[in-house]
C-alpha cells in the first residue's frame, strides 16, 4: 500500500492555537469565510484540528508568517472540529471534507476578485483558492501570497504621465513611490487596498525615462515616499516621507493625507488613462520581448577537429549541428529559437577542401543540412543520428526529434513505487517523479534524466495514468507534473543511519515546465551546488595575485565585491557579503573543473582596480574575467547571480566575450578595516544628507531596534511587524 508522503513543518509546540495571537482570526464559522470569499486583501486559511499533532507544531509557524505580513495579508486559523460541529457550516463549507481532514494541516490562499460584479451572471464575485503546496517556511508563504495581492497602483513612466496623474482626480491626494525595483512592491499594493479611493497611489521606477522626474523631486536615494496635498486648485504641497520604510511608518503618514470617507475615482478620466497605460504597457512589454529575445539569443559554437572529439561526440546532452557553404539553413534560426537551451549548439562553413575532410566525419552529404547527435556518440550507433537537408522544415524535425531522444527515466506504478522510494532515499537519492498522461515522457525531461551532473545523486522516474488515489497523495493539480521526493536531516551522520518516516519530504514544481527553470529547481536540491567546498580565495595583495592569476598562464577570474557590505543584510539569513562569497562557492563548484583561476577582491578597499577595469564604485559586485598572458580582460554585463556568471563563463569558453587590453596589475596591500572606519567618521563628521546607504542603513537600523524594544515594554510582549527596505 502506498504511504502519504506529506510536507512536514518541523516547529515548536503551540500549547492553545493562536489564542494568545491577536494577529490571527479564527474562522470556524460560515459567516467568517464569507468575509474571506468577499474580502479585497488576501488571506491565508490554515486547517488544522486539535487531533492532528503537526498542525499543532507548525503553529508556531502560522503565528510567524502573520507576524510578518501584518496589514498585507489577512492571516485565520480554521478548526475543522468547530466546522463540523456546526451543521450549517459544514455542509456550506467545502473545506474540511472527510477527505481534507485527512491531510492536515493544510495552507490556503484566498485572491481577492478582479471584479466586485460578474458581468454575465450579475451575481457578487468571491475569491478564488490557491492551496500551497512545498517547502513551507515564512519567507515562502509571504512570496506565494504577494502574488495574488490586487494591483491598483499606477507606473508613471514620463514627464507626461505624471502631469495627468496629478492633475485627474483633483480632490485626492497622491503618493508617490520613487523606486529602483521593476515590480510593484507587495507593501505598496497593500497600502493602496487599506485607502483605495481615498488616496491615490502612483510609483516611479528609475531608468534614463524617468531621471527627470526623479530631479524635479530633488530625489536623492532611492527608494523615497513623496506625498502629494491638493491645495485645491490642482497644485500640490510636497511632503517628504522621512520615516522608517516599514508598513506601520508609511501607513501613518499615508493616513495624514487620506479623506474621510472614498471618492471614486472619475471614470472618465481613469477610463481613458486606463486605456493608454494598457497601450504603454503592451508597447513597453513588445519592446522589453524584444530585448529578451536579444539577451538570451543561442549563439552556437564554432566547430572545429578539436570541438567534435572532445565535447560533441562525448556530449552529455544531445545537440544540433548546422553545416552549410553559402546558404545558411532556412530552418536553423527557428530551431535555436523553438528548443532554446534544451539542446546545444554547434556551426560549421565549409569554405576548404580540409573543411570537406571534417565534414566527412559527421557523414554530411549534402548543404546546407542540420545534424542531430544523440547523447554519448561516441558510443552510438551510426543509425542513431539523422541528418535534416534544407528540405526538412521546422514542424518536421520536431516530429522527428520527439521520437529520438532516448526516454532514459525509470517507469514506476502504484505497485512498485513505495519500494522504489524506500531503496532510493535509504541510498540518499534525491528522487524525481514526472506525472503524465500523454503518449510518451516530455521531451524536456527526458533531455534532463541524461544529464551526466545529475548521475549518482537522482533518480528520475516517470509516472503514466497514475490513479486518483496517487494523484491525491502526490497532490497533484495538472499533469504533466513534476515532484520531488528527499530526504532532510538536520545532521548529515543521520544518513549513515536507517531511515526515519519523518525524515521525508515532498517539493512539487509549480513552475513553467522549461529546461531552464526546471534545472533550477532540480539544482535546488543539490547540496554540494548550495554551499561549495572549493573555497574561493581572497586576493589582498601583489604576491598573492601573481601566484594565482599571472604565474598559472591561465585564465583568472575575478569577483571584485564591497567589502561595506559585510554587515547589510541580504535576507533573513545571510549578508550582502555572505551572500556574495556563496554565489562564488558555488560557481567554483560547477565550472572549477575548467582551467582556470577562481578568486575574489574587496574592491571598495583596493579601488586601484576599479580604475583598471573601467568599473564604477556603485557598480559593485561585478566579476571579470583577465588573462595576463594576453594582456586582456572582459567584464559581466548583468546581475552578480549564479545564472548570470555561468552565462558570462561559458561565452568565455565559447570565444563569444567582447575582451578589452589592459596593462599590468598592482594590488596595494591595505588595512581595509581602518579604511573602511576612517571613511564612517568623515561622513559623519561632514554633516552631510546624503550618506553611503549601507552606513545609513546601519542608523536607521539601531533607531528601529531602540524603538522594537519600548514598543515590547510597552504592549507587554507584543512582537513589532518587519518589512526590509529592500522590499519597496
Amino acid at each position: 500500500m502506498l504511504k502519504i508522503i506529506f510536507i512536514a513543518i518541523l516547529c515548536s509546540l503551540s500549547v492553545g492555537l493562536f489564542e494568545n495571537s491577536y494577529l490571527i482570526k479564527h474562522a470556524n464559522k460560515l459567516q467568517d469565510f464569507r468575509d474571506i470569499l468577499e474580502s479585497e486583501f488576501v488571506s491565508l486559511v490554515y486547517f488544522y484540528s486539535d487531533s492532528c499533532e503537526n498542525c499543532q507544531k507548525a503553529a508556531s509557524l502560522i503565528e510567524k508568517v502573520a507576524e510578518d505580513q501584518e496589514g498585507l495579508i489577512n492571516v485565520y486559523g480554521t478548526n475543522c472540529d468547530e466546522i463540523i460541529k456546526d451543521p450549517q457550516s459544514n455542509n456550506q463549507l467545502p473545506y474540511c471534507s472527510p477527505d481534507v481532514i485527512q491531510h492536515l494541516p493544510q495552507i490556503t490562499f484566498f485572491e481577492p476578485p478582479s471584479q466586485k460584479i460578474n458581468p454575465y451572471t450579475k451575481e457578487k464575485m468571491i475569491a478564488t483558492e490557491h492551496r500551497f503546496q512545498g517547502e513551507a517556511n515564512p519567507q515562502s508563504l509571504g512570496q506565494y501570497g504577494y502574488k495574488f495581492i490586487p494591483n491598483h497602483v499606477i507606473r508613471i513612466n514620463n514627464m507626461e504621465e505624471f502631469k495627468n496623474f496629478e492633475t485627474t482626480d483633483s480632490k485626492l491626494n497622491k503618493v508617490i513611490l520613487f523606486t529602483k525595483r521593476k515590480e510593484t512592491s507587495a507593501l505598496l499594493k497593500a497600502l493602496n487596498l487599506h485607502y483605495y479611493e481615498r488616496v491615490k497611489f502612483g510609483e516611479i521606477v528609475a531608468s534614463p525615462e524617468t531621471q527627470s522626474l526623479i530631479d524635479e523631486f530633488d530625489i536623492k536615494d532611492l527608494p523615497q515616499i513623496v506625498g502629494l496635498e491638493n491645495n485645491g486648485d490642482n497644485t500640490y504641497n510636497r511632503e517628504l516621507f522621512d520615516g522608517d520604510l516599514l508598513f506601520k511608518p508609511i501607513k501613518k503618514f499615508v493616513r495624514g493625507l487620506a479623506t474621510k470617507d472614498r471618492i471614486p475615482y472619475e471614470q472618465v478620466n481613469e477610463q481613458s488613462k486606463k486605456q493608454e497605460e494598457r497601450k504603454n504597457r503592451r508597447h513597453k512589454q513588445d519592446d522589453q520581448e524584444k530585448n529578451n529575445e536579444k539577451q538570451n539569443l543561442i549563439i552556437p559554437t564554432k566547430l572545429d577537429q578539436n570541438i567534435l572529439n572532445k565535447q560533441l561526440l562525448r556530449n552529455d546532452k544531445p545537440a544540433f549541428v548546422h553545416v552549410y557553404k553559402d546558404i545558411p539553413h532556412k530552418a536553423w534560426e527557428e530551431t535555436m529559437k523553438k528548443y532554446k537551451s534544451l539542446f546545444d549548439y554547434y556551426e560549421f562553413q565549409v569554405k576548404t577542401q580540409e573543411d570537406e575532410e571534417l565534414i566527412k566525419e559527421l557523414h554530411i552529404k549534402s548543404y546546407p543540412s542540420i545534424r542531430f547527435f544523440q547523447v554519448g556518440n561516441s558510443e552510438k550507433k551510426r543509425a542513431s543520428k539523422i541528418t535534416f537537408t534544407k528540405e526538412y522544415t521546422l514542424d518536421e524535425m520536431n516530429k522527428d526529434i520527439l521520437e529520438l531522444v532516448d526516454d532514459k527515466t525509470i517507469n514506476t506504478n502504484e505497485q512498485s513505487l513505495q519500494m522504489q522510494l524506500s531503496q532510493y532515499l535509504t541510498d540518499n537519492n534525491i528522487i524525481v517523479i514526472y506525472f503524465y498522461q500523454t503518449q510518451q515522457v516530455g521531451l524536456t525531461y527526458r533531455v534532463l534524466s541524461q544529464l551526466q551532473e545529475y548521475y549518482g545523486k537522482y533518480k528520475f522516474l516517470s509516472f503514466k495514468n497514475a490513479s486518483q488515489k496517487v494523484i491525491e497523495q502526490f497532490q497533484i493539480q495538472n499533469q504533466p507534473s513534476i515532484t520531488i521526493i528527499f530526504r532532510d536531516v538536520k545532521d548529515k551522520k543521520e544518513l549513515d543511519e536507517e531511515l526515519k518516516p519523518d525524515q521525508v519530504r515532498q517539493a512539487l514544481f509549480t513552475g513553467k515546465h522549461g529546461y531552464d527553470e526546471i534545472k533550477s529547481f532540480l539544482d535546488s536540491f543539490d547540496e554540494s551546488k548550495k554551499t561549495s567546498s572549493k573555497k574561493v580565495q581572497e586576493i589582498t595583495n601583489q604576491e598573492q595575485f601573481e601566484e594565482f592569476c599571472q604565474n598559472r598562464q591561465t585564465l583568472c577570474y575575478i569577483a571584485l565585491l564591497n567589502g561595506e557590505h559585510k554587515q547589510t543584510k541580504h535576507d533573513d539569513i545571510l549578508t550582502k557579503w555572505e551572500y556574495q562569497l556563496e554565489v562564488l562557492d558555488k560557481i567554483k563548484n560547477i565550472h572549477g573543473s575548467k582551467q582556470a583561476s577562481f578568486v575574489f577582491i574587496d574592491a571598495s578597499c583596493h579601488d586601484e582596480l576599479l580604475l583598471k577595469f573601467d568599473i564604477s564604485d556603485d557598480a559593485l559586485p561585478n566579476f571579470v574575467a583577465y588573462s595576463s598572458s594576453k594582456k586582456i580582460y572582459s567584464k559581466l554585463i548583468g546581475r552578480f547571480d549564479y545564472d548570470s556568471i555561468s552565462k558570462f563563463i561559458d561565452k568565455q569558453y565559447k570565444g563569444q566575450s567582447s575582451n578589452i587590453n589592459i596593462n599590468s596589475i598592482q594590488i596595494i596591500e591595505k588595512n581595509c578595516e581602518e579604511i573602511f572606519q576612517k571613511r564612517k567618521e568623515a561622513s559623519q563628521q561632514s554633516g552631510l544628507s546624503d550618506f553611503d546607504e549601507e552606513i545609513l542603513k546601519e542608523i536607521l537600523e539601531e533607531e528601529r531596534q531602540k524603538k522594537k524594544e519600548l514598543e515590547k515594554e510597552l504592549k507587554k510582549g507584543k512582537k513589532k511587524n518587519k518589512k526590509s527596505k529592500d522590499e519597496l
